[in-house]
């Protein structure tokens, strides 16, 4: 038998793995900015949360959408793939109890929930939305000894303050 005219062959084999290829790396790509807006989103609530816990309790009220607005604008400008947020905080009981410490004082947990959307690179492609909904939380316990904000432990002296 005579052998088949080959010609062309390589070439598309390697295009099929060209095309294989690109498409892992778009997913991996894809991957990468997703975790990597899922880290900075859930250390934005921590900063919110934390920053709660440490503010005095007639300052709370729009502390943590100011927090996260601070920290996540120069990420949303610089990243474009979160385009729409929501900031919520809630000031409860924990497990629903009212629970005091030693000094009869209520202890209230602070949560902070951060709602977002994130752009999908061609999701068109895939006939689906074009974003992913996600949502970063943290939650915290205030302490109930104030005095002890701004130092580690008693006698201690206050941390530095740093200015602008």
């Amino acid at each position: 038998m005579c052998c088949f005219n080959n010609r062309g062959q390589s070439f598309l084999e390697g295009l099929i793995i060209a095309c294989i290829i690109t498409v892992l790396m778009f997913a991996a790509i894809q991957v990468c900015i997703i975790v990597a807006d899922d880290m900075f989103l859930n250390y934005s609530a921590f900063s919110a949360v934390r920053k709660i816990v440490v503010t005095k309790n007639k300052e709370i009220s729009d502390t943590a959408k100011q927090t996260v607005s601070k920290i996540l604008l120069p990420y949303m400008l610089n990243s474009r793939s979160i385009f729409n947020y929501k900031t919520t905080h809630w000031d409860e009981n924990i497990l629903g109890n009212k629970i005091s410490d030693h000094s009869k004082r209520q202890i209230n947990k602070h949560n902070v929930k951060i709602g977002y959307y994130e752009r999908i690179m061609f999701a068109r492609f895939f006939n689906s939305l074009f974003y992913r909904e996600q949502s970063a939380r943290a939650r915290m316990v205030k302490s109930p000894d104030e005095q002890f904000y701004n130092k580690a432990y008693p006698n201690a002296k206050e941390f530095p303050k740093y200015e602008k």
